[in-house]
């Protein structure tokens, strides 16, 4: 999460002193927390939507028992950071990014955000249907998956429109997982507008 949440294991012990491999590796990916790539001679690992998430929600945890000073120290702190991002509604990716002083993806234009509303409604049988991002991501043409996202993100602090997680988290396809959106520390599969 540091690193901006990808990493080699190289990166990451010249940064923790410590690396990803072998069971705590294998157990990572098949909790879907994170996705690795053997590039040459070295694991590259990133994190998914839900590794994001169990970040975030470590940000509202306390220090473990029998903790030092320090320990208590550090979850004060993430706490700070944790009611920053309630209050500016950002995600703790896009705090990072910006933290890190990484390029944002580039701003999304009135012409996309247009899109994605044509695309809802191409999808809606009428208002308020939630349309899972599966379905209306491939009517966006070839638009830059981050532009995309960011679109949305866009659109979801207008009134009317509504994103939600799938309750029934078992019924996603891997298709579905990859498609969300991440906004608000969660990923949000389903979209709603309430009108036209």
């Amino acid at each position: 999460m540091t690193l901006g949440g990808s990493a080699s294991n190289t990166e990451l012990s010249d940064h923790v002193a410590n690396t990803l491999v072998g069971k705590p590796r294998t157990r990572m990916n098949e909790f879907g927390l994170v996705e690795s790539e053997k590039r040459g001679q070295t694991f590259h690992h990133t994190l998914t939507d839900k590794g994001w998430a169990r970040c975030a929600a470590e940000l509202d945890g306390s220090a473990p028992p029998r903790q030092g000073p320090l320990g208590r120290v550090l979850y004060g702190v993430l706490g700070v950071i944790k009611g920053y991002l309630d209050v500016r509604d950002t995600s703790l990716a896009e705090f990072v990014v910006i933290a890190r002083g990484e390029s944002a993806p580039e701003p999304a234009s009135a012409d996309l955000t247009q899109s994605i509303r044509d695309a809802y409604w191409r999808l809606a049988r009428e208002p308020q249907d939630w349309v899972l991002l599966t379905e209306l991501r491939p009517l966006l043409g070839d638009a830059p998956r981050d532009q995309v996202d960011e679109a949305l993100r866009l659109l979801g602090q207008v009134s009317g429109v509504h994103f939600t997680p799938e309750a029934d988290q078992k019924t996603l396809s891997e298709d579905d997982r990859r498609a969300a959106v991440f906004i608000g520390g969660e990923s949000k599969h389903l979209l709603a507008i309430e009108a036209r």
